[in-house]
């Protein structure tokens, strides 16, 4: 080795291996003293001297912290020297390897500037993808954006920096921008299960439910056993309202996620099982989900609880079925969120329910007053009031109630039927559904 770095001192691999043969000895010393040969070498090869520094970054090693500042100050110049002797055919090459040089020495703008200069002069797509990261780190984020925008034009089959830029364009909450980037992605790259999962939620949330039924369709065909997928097909289904559908896949999710993503199935799962079992009337199952939902939901998520246990205490209650219990459930979501009209009605019904008609009155009221402005959405607590006034003998203010509540052509199909029905029959003498029962 001693005769090699005589004989070809311009050889960068000669120094490579007589600084590793030493280092290898322990002779640390030795190792040391070869790279100074290295440094005062007149070479104008910038490749000897990109060698030489990755050999310097072994014998000095930069990743060790508490001598970092001395062994930068070692290695730095022959890196440096690579620059100073750069030729118009290896500007590129030599240019970039100093600036992911400079990377790992924590010289950030240092190689930022490089890679701004690669870009301008040579159009680098690698210097963009190095510049992207590092104004990402300099919390640059507009130029981040338009670095990522600028790599993905120039290189639009990377399905990689497809996903990075649609992952920036949802930070900004702009799926419209997110959604052609998945898509892209999938048809360049095969497709991974996160970007189905990813576009998928992306098309929901422009309310593409067609796209996103397709999408899930095609999910399902290739990744049959991946619970996330049936989750989202079921959450397609279900805003198209195909219920059968939507429960079918509910089903395969939950099946599939108890023996390899049990996390899947938390609180928001089964509140969205269980509403979607109660349109189909099967309300039994319904209950369960809802109630398993309940036992799910984090205490520091209180409006999920509240509105969950009102949800199923108000379905009981339109069942005629565990009024107790629905009491129980619709009173704690009370005491979760008070002052919330929805919740006060459910309540005020129950007392309506147990034939408490005072009190009912009084707690409907109370959720009437909170009705600030009141909304088509609210028909229903007025013809609860009115319904209210009715049994307890007072027709003028219940006929009042109801035309009011009819007036408001709630969006509710079922409960506009159910208004006008009440209110014709008030009109005409005859007793409502209720008063019968």
């Amino acid at each position: 080795m001693t005769e090699a770095l005589q004989r070809f001192p311009s050889h960068a691999e000669v120094y490579e291996g007589a600084a590793l043969l030493y280092l290898t000895l322990n002779e640390r010393e030795k190792a040391v003293e070869v790279m100074n040969q290295a440094a005062r070498q007149p070479s104008r090869d910038p490749q000897f001297w990109l060698a030489t520094g990755r050999t310097a970054g072994r014998v000095w090693p930069l990743g060790q912290a508490e001598f970092q500042m001395e062994y930068r100050q070692r290695v730095t110049p022959f890196f440096e020297n690579a620059l100073n002797n750069v030729t118009k055919r290896d500007a590129e090459q030599v240019t970039l390897e100093v600036a992911r040089h400079c990377v790992l020495t924590n010289e950030l703008d240092r190689a930022r500037q490089l890679c701004e200069k690669l870009t301008a002069e040579h159009d680098s797509l690698e210097a963009r993808k190095l510049l992207y990261r590092l104004y990402g780190a300099a919390e640059q984020k507009d130029k981040a954006l338009g670095t990522l925008e600028a790599i993905v034009k120039q290189a639009p089959n990377d399905a990689e920096q497809r996903r990075l830029l649609a992952i920036e364009y949802d930070k900004l909450k702009q799926p419209e921008k997110a959604i052609p980037q998945l898509e892209a992605a999938i048809q360049n790259g095969g497709g991974e299960i996160g970007d189905y999962v990813k576009l998928g939620w992306q098309l929901y949330q422009t309310q593409q439910f067609e796209s996103m039924l397709r999408l899930g369709q095609r999910s399902v065909r290739l990744f049959p056993d991946h619970p996330l997928v049936h989750y989202q097909l079921a959450i397609g289904h279900r805003s198209r309202e195909d219920w059968a559908s939507s429960v079918k896949h509910f089903a395969e999710a939950e099946k599939h996620a108890a023996s390899t993503q049990a996390e899947l199935l938390d609180y928001v799962f089964y509140y969205q099982y269980g509403i979607t079992l109660e349109r189909m009337q099967r309300f039994d199952d319904s209950g369960r989900m809802l109630e398993k939902s309940i036992t799910r939901t984090p205490r520091e998520e209180p409006k999920a609880a509240a509105n969950t246990m009102n949800f199923l205490g108000y379905m009981w209650l339109e069942q005629n079925t565990k009024l107790d219990k629905a009491g129980e459930l619709i009173t704690k979501a009370n005491e979760l969120l008070p002052e919330t009209p929805a919740y006060i009605d459910s309540l005020g019904w129950f007392h309506y329910k147990k034939g408490n008609y005072p009190t009912a009155l009084k707690e409907l009221q109370r959720a009437e007053a909170l009705l600030v402005p009141i909304a088509p959405e609210d028909a229903e607590i007025l013809e609860h009031i009115g319904l209210t006034h009715q049994a307890l003998g007072d027709k003028a203010k219940a006929l009042d109630y109801l035309e009011r509540a009819n007036a408001l052509n709630t969006p509710e199909p079922k409960a506009r039927k159910r208004i006008e029905v009440a209110l014709k029959k008030l009109q005409g003498g005859g007793k409502t559904d209720t008063e019968k029962k």
